[in-house]
Parts: structure tokens; C-alpha cells; sequence
């Protein structure tokens, strides 16, 4: 034997001995399959998302015995017809697919078998040239002489690619047919088995009619080789596939990116189940209230809405809907609503006026709206209302209620915008970085930008008597419970925050601004604030009831302003139906009023302690200590003014007086539709009248026939009934002198 043929048997055996080393032992191989991808869980355990792992894919490991097979037969006959005959390299299909190859000047066909196609998944080869063609032959053989067919075959299932950055059958069975593996019919095997050939290529979203040949053509082979009859292969062709909606397997979308992105902050690792707070059921029955809102909004340029529903007592997140439509790039569905960083406008309020009551402010303290200059960093500033009128001293309750934006100012410059903000970075207003002097006296007014999160969650302080809580999501991470119970600082008094409460609740504080019957107006109580940012850009609603918190925004992501569409109107109905539906076997009930928290009778004008000639009183709340001490000083006559101004010398009424008795509710030509949800015990309208003179009664009528009789204040409810109706009163002076007045006519929708 020569020199040379020694030194080259030499390095044939050292490259077999190097490659046998390199090459993994059986026991390496059967164990490598850690490919496992992280499962997103409701609170009820339904599955929101799977989500991709470490590898970029998708997986569930699955044995063979779980598989059907009907799976393994499709597969066996569509990627290596002769896989229990040979051992790792099919020679024919080699010889054909180099034939193929040179007739056409290019790769267009591999003839891989399936255990070169198994060494192609677990070394991850990026190409199909022929060094790497060899490789895989290589590993398939080294695979063949380790491994049975079965194990082979188990390996390939678990690592073949499904497309959509799915790998594995189970996982493949779950996105696209929302089944395991092991229930798959013959023509959902079909169906699945031609797509790792080429899984872009057949995607099943993206190329419907193309997996479908393929699958025909799978069935067409199984009938060939005689695995199945011609009833079984007519049965296959004629049965459907019902392929699970892309939009499906994203439920919650941004909720999960923001699961995911608390994951990483948390540095958390080899994650494979995490259970959240989520209702998907309640989660999907809101997105479609936002859908259906959306499109009656569209002729007014609005594209697009967000929600977040809080469980009250333990602050879990229930809801987190970020657009109207993740899918749909036309409105930049992708964007996240919840985390997107707006103007909140008037939410912001609330706020303001906890600060005044803490610094010796009560709810009747008289604050002017009326033109004001306010001196700024940034020069004179002067803030105009939303209705762009004056209302003169009002209360401050009926500020915040009514959401004027002249004693919003006055009261955040008397305190200075620098307590505003520590107080609301205090309450997690994170996005809030900037100093006091850049935002000035119109941090009240919601000029800074703020997410819808840290909006709602800020109003926990009301909620929970004037504590702060954290929001949570997550229950568990794998075995590790995480349901713990959420942080908590005090922010405000119990008192302070009762009453800012009550104020949010008050429906007939907040009339003057927005009418009595708003979307505001529940039939429970429900504490709500809505703001509209500069140039109608976004517009909110936040509230609360005694289960849940909730907040809604509504707008454009792009920044395009609405056509006039305020917090009441576009994010309001949102706010309703939203509320209607969390309480539609349970109403809300009122928040116990804390033991310091005393009533008074004041007199609307002044805000002091009602005197017997005080025309208009009200019951008002104060912080023990804090009620007004004086009895009111503009009404001292023994009788009140306007009893003077319609009496003639004989004691008869003037005859202009009846043009003084008006139907101010409802107005002429007023349209109402019935609440599909609201039960129909609450499916009414308060009718009322305005006058300067004093009456005994009024009857009220409805299409001519009497419903009632009342006295002071002279309200009346009636039953909403669909059609058209005419609405007339008549009064009954102190001296039985019977007044009429001008009838409205109104129209009720079903």
C-alpha cells in the first residue's frame, strides 16, 4: 500500500470519527424539541394568542399516537411516497429531481425525503444549494441509522413548517381548525399535509385556491396508491374546511403586545402559559359596541375608538380593546388606543376640584364665570367655555358638572398648576413629563397628552375613597401565581373624593350643559366625566359604577380633527352602551357616604344656608367643618320678587302671563329611540315646564289624553310608546285660573 493511499484512508476515517462526534447521539435527538411558544390565556383560560418562541414559531409538541391517521398517511403520500423503504435517501426521487433540475436550469424540485427534510428543520438550513443538499443527506442518514421510522416520523410532525410562523402539527391544527391533531378528518389532513411542501407558497390565508388544488390533488394520490375508496376520496372532496378566521387567532390583539412588552420588562424567560385578568367574552361583545358606534360616526370624520374596563374592586383589567380593527391598515388598526399617548381635555377636572375641596372649598362655593385674563409663562392667557357663553357665579358643582373651563382655570391658578401635576404623577400619570411652567394653567384643561390607561385608572382614586390602585393583568406566569393584590397610596380624603363622586353622578348639575337626558343619564348610579381636546382631535368618557371602572376614547389616529364631535356625543353613546351592558342583570348602587360627609339645605344663588325665602334650594354635601355658617343674604323679603311682577290691581293674573308658562322639556320636534338594552322601566321622559308664576298644578297631556296631575315642581315621567306625540300642559293659578300653553310635538323610534 503507498504512502498516498495511507494518508488518504487516514482522513476518511478521521472525517468519519470528527463527523460521528459532531453528529448528534440518539438520546440528543429525541430530546431536542424545545421549541415551545408562549400561550396567552383569558381569566377563563381560553386561549387569546399563541406567541412566537425563542425560534420565531409556534409549537406544541405532539406524539405520534396523537396524531391521526389520516395526517400521516396525506403526509407520507404527498412528501415521500416511499419513506418505509428506504433508509434516508430515496434514490429515484434524487434522480428525478436532478432531471428536473437540469431540464429546467434552476432548482424547481428537491426530492427531499422526509428524513432530509426533518435534518433541514433541525439544523435550520438557510439554503438550497448543493453543499447544504449534502449536509442534510448527511444528517438524514445519521438519522435513519439511530432512529426507527416512527421516531422519524413523530420528529417531523413537531418540526415541519406550517406557515404563519407556526411549526408543528398540533399548533398547525389549532391555528387553522381550531382542533387537535388527533381529530383531523381525512380532508382536514389533506388540507394540512400540502402545506409544508411550500408553506408561502399555500398559505391558507393569503392562497386559498391554491391549497385547495394541492389538497385535491393529495386526494387524488390517496386514491391512486389505494389507501382510500372512491367513496372515501368523493366524501373528502365534497366535504368543507373550516379554516379559522385570521382575526380569530389574535384575540385581543393589543392587549396581548401588551402582555407581552410587561413580560420583557419583567425580564421573564422559557415562559410557556400566562393567564390574564382578560374576559374575552365580554372583550368581544365591546369591540363590536365600538364597531357599531364607529360606523354611525363615520359621515363625521371619526375612524376609530379604544376601551379599557377595570373590575373596580380589584382593579384587573376585564376589557382592553386598542382600535376599532387591528387588521385593517386604513385606519391604523395597529395602533394601540389604550397606550397611545392624546389630550384627555376635560377629564382632567375631577381632578382640579379635589385639590380645591382638599384647600377649603366646598361643592357650593361660588366661583366666577365670567372674562378673565390669567398670566402665564408664556403671556396673558384668557380660557373661553366650550358653549363659548358666561354663566356668571356658579357653584362648583355645577362647574365641574356642567365642565366650564373659565372656573376650571381660576380654581387651578388660585392652587398653581404645580400642585395639579404633582398630584397626577401621584396618580401614575407617567406621560405627564414635563415641567409645571411648560404646561401651564391648561394642564387642567387636558393640554397635556396622557394614554387612556393611565386616564381610567387615575379615576381608581374616586372609587376607592380617595386611594390610588395599580391596575393588574396577569393572574399567573407557568406554576408562579402572581394574583396579588394591587398597590395602594393614598392620594385624597374618603370625603373629598365622595364628593367629587357625587358630583359625576349628579344628572341634574351637569342639565344645564349637556340636557337632561344625555348618554350620561343612567337609570343607576354612575359616576362619568368627558373631555374634548383642542380642535375636536379626541374626545373621552371616564367613569365609574360600583363594579366597574371604565374609559373610552374615540378619534383619529392619524390627528385629524372630528366635524364637531364631542366627548358627550362620540364617546359618550360609547360610555352607555358599555355600562348598559356590564349592569344588564345588576344595577349599580351608591357608594355609602362617609360618616364625615354631613347635608345641608343651601340656596342655589348664593351657595349659603337656605332662608324661608329662598325661592331655589338645594340639598348640598359638605366635609364636616366645612358648611357654609351664615343663613343666605340676597333673599330677605317676606315674599319673593317675581310674586309682584304679574299681579294687577285686582289680584287677577295679566294676560301676558300665559305667554310665561313654556314646555322647556322636550322641545318641538325632538326625536328618542327605545334602548334595545336598558329594561323598559327606565324607558321614560321627564316632561317640564318653565314659569315666573306661581301655580297649584299642572296637567299634563299626551295626545290630548291626561296623564297627570302634579304640583312644584310640576315634573311628569311618561312611558316612551313609539309614533309620533303631542306634548301640552295646562296650569292652575292661586286664583283657579286655568293658563295653557303652547303644545311640542315629538317623535319616538323604535
Amino acid at each position: 500500500m503507498t504512502e498516498r493511499k495511507i494518508v488518504l484512508i487516514s482522513l476518511i476515517l478521521s472525517l468519519i470519527s470528527i463527523i460521528t462526534f459532531i453528529l448528534p447521539t440518539r438520546h440528543q435527538i429525541l430530546a431536542y424539541h424545545e421549541m415551545a411558544s408562549i400561550r396567552i390565556l383569558d381569566r377563563n383560560n381560553v386561549i387569546l394568542r399563541e406567541v412566537l418562541s425563542s425560534q420565531d414559531a409556534t409549537s406544541r409538541y405532539c406524539t405520534l399516537d396523537k396524531i391521526s391517521p389520516w395526517l400521516i398517511k396525506t403526509t407520507v403520500v404527498s412528501e415521500d411516497k416511499r419513506f418505509f423503504l428506504h433508509k434516508g435517501i430515496d434514490p429515484l426521487a434524487a434522480f428525478r429531481s436532478l432531471v428536473q433540475n437540469f431540464l429546467h436550469g434552476g432548482v424547481v424540485s428537491g426530492g427531499s425525503t422526509i428524513s432530509q427534510q426533518l435534518a433541514r428543520n433541525l439544523i435550520n438550513s438557510p439554503s438550497r444549494n448543493l453543499v447544504y443538499k449534502l449536509i442534510e443527506a448527511f444528517i438524514a442518514l445519521n438519522l435513519e441509522l439511530k432512529l426507527s421510522k416512527e421516531e422519524i416520523l413523530e420528529l417531523y410532525f413537531n418540526y415541519a413548517p406550517y406557515g404563519n410562523q407556526t411549526y408543528g402539527v398540533e399548533a398547525a391544527a389549532y391555528l387553522y381548525l381550531r382542533k387537535p391533531a388527533r381529530d383531523l378528518s381525512i380532508t382536514e389532513a389533506a388540507f394540512l399535509a400540502g402545506i409544508p411542501q411550500a408553506p408561502s407558497f399555500y398559505n391558507p390565508y393569503r392562497y386559498p385556491k391554491r391549497i385547495k388544488d394541492r389538497q385535491e390533488k393529495i386526494l387524488v394520490s390517496l386514491l391512486q396508491y389505494g389507501i382510500i375508496d372512491s367513496n372515501e376520496y368523493q366524501n373528502g372532496l365534497e366535504q368543507p374546511v373550516f379554516l379559522i378566521p385570521k382575526e380569530s387567532n389574535f384575540l385581543a390583539p393589543h392587549f396581548c403586545e401588551h402582555v407581552l412588552v410587561k413580560l420583557n420588562k419583567n425580564m421573564w424567560q422559557d415562559v410557556s402559559t400566562v393567564k390574564t385578568t382578560l374576559d374575552i367574552r365580554l372583550q368581544k361583545e365591546i369591540e363590536l359596541i365600538l364597531k357599531n358606534n364607529i360606523d354611525r360616526l363615520t359621515n363625521a370624520n371619526v375612524t376609530n375608538a379604544a376601551a379599557i374596563v377595570f373590575d373596580n374592586r380589584t382593579m384587573e383589567v376585564l376589557v382592553y380593546v386598542g382600535s376599532v380593527d387591528f387588521f385593517d391598515p386604513l385606519i391604523d388598526g395597529e395602533v394601540d388606543g389604550v397606550r397611545a399617548l392624546r389630550q384627555p381635555g376635560s377629564a382632567l377636572k375631577p381632578f382640579t376640584y379635589a385639590l380645591a375641596l382638599e384647600n377649603n372649598c366646598t361643592a357650593a362655593t361660588l366661583i366666577p364665570d365670567m372674562p378673565t385674563f390669567e398670566k402665564t409663562f408664556g403671556g396673558d392667557y384668557m380660557p373661553r367655555n366650550y358653549d363659548e357663553k358666561y354663566h356668571g357665579m356658579v357653584r362648583l358643582r355645577t362647574a365641574l358638572a356642567c365642565s366650564y373651563n373659565i372656573p376650571a382655570v381660576r380654581v387651578c391658578s388660585e392652587l398653581g398648576p404645580e400642585m395639579l401635576l404633582d398630584r397626577c404623577l401621584q396618580l401614575g400619570f407617567e406621560s405627564l413629563d414635563k415641567s409645571a411652567v411648560h404646561y401651564g394653567l391648561g394642564l387642567t384643561l387636558g393640554n397635556g397628552e396622557v394614554t387612556l390607561k393611565e386616564l381610567t385608572r387615575a379615576y381608581s382614586v374616586f372609587t376607592h375613597y380617595g386611594r390610588f390602585l395599580t391596575e393588574q393583568i396577569l393572574f399567573s406566569v407557568d406554576t408562579i401565581d402572581l394574583g396579588l393584590r394591587p398597590r395602594s397610596l393614598k392620594i385624597f380624603e374618603p370625603e373629598v373624593a365622595y364628593i367629587i363622586m357625587d358630583i359625576l353622578n349628579d344628572n341634574n348639575a351637569r342639565s344645564p350643559a349637556f340636557g337632561l337626558y344625555s348618554p350620561l343619564n343612567l337609570p343607576f348610579f354612575c359616576a362619568a366625566k368627558t373631555g374634548t381636546s383642542k380642535d375636536f382631535k379626541d374626545n373621552w368618557c371616564i367613569g365609574f359604577t360600583d363594579k366597574y371602572l371604565v374609559g373610552v376614547w374615540v378619534g383619529n389616529f392619524d390627528g385629524s380633527p372630528m366635524h364637531h364631535v364631542s366627548g358627550i356625543t362620540g364617546a359618550g353613546p360609547i360610555f352607555r352602551d358599555i355600562v348598559l351592558l356590564l349592569h344588564r342583570t345588576t344595577a349599580s348602587i351608591k357608594y355609602p357616604k362617609p360618616d364625615k360627609v354631613i347635608i345641608n339645605v343651601i340656596c342655589t344663588e348664593s351657595g349659603e344656608l337656605a332662608s324661608a325665602h329662598c325661592d331655589n334650594t338645594i340639598t348640598e354635601i359638605f366635609i364636616q367643618g366645612t358648611e357654609p355658617e351664615s343663613i343666605c343674604r340676597y333673599h330677605t323679603s317676606a315674599e319673593p320678587l317675581h310674586a309682584h311682577l304679574h299681579r294687577s290691581e285686582h289680584g287677577r293674573p295679566n294676560q301676558d302671563i300665559q305667554k310665561d308658562i313654556v314646555i322647556s322639556f322636550p322641545d318641538d320636534g325632538d326625536i328618542f329611540k327605545i334602548d334595545p338594552i336598558l329594561r323598559n322601566e327606565y324607558q321614560v321622559l321627564t316632561f317640564h315646564v318653565s314659569t315666573s308664576c306661581p301655580l297649584k298644578q299642572i296637567s299634563w297631556f299626551v295626545n290630548d289624553s291626561i296623564i297627570g296631575t302634579v304640583s312644584k315642581p310640576y315634573h311628569i315621567t311618561w312611558q316612551l310608546s313609539p309614533g309620533k306625540h303631542r306634548v301640552s300642559a295646562c296650569g292652575l293659578t292661586e286664583d283657579n285660573v286655568t293658563l295653557n300653553c303652547s303644545s311640542v310635538s315629538i317623535l319616538v323610534l323604535e
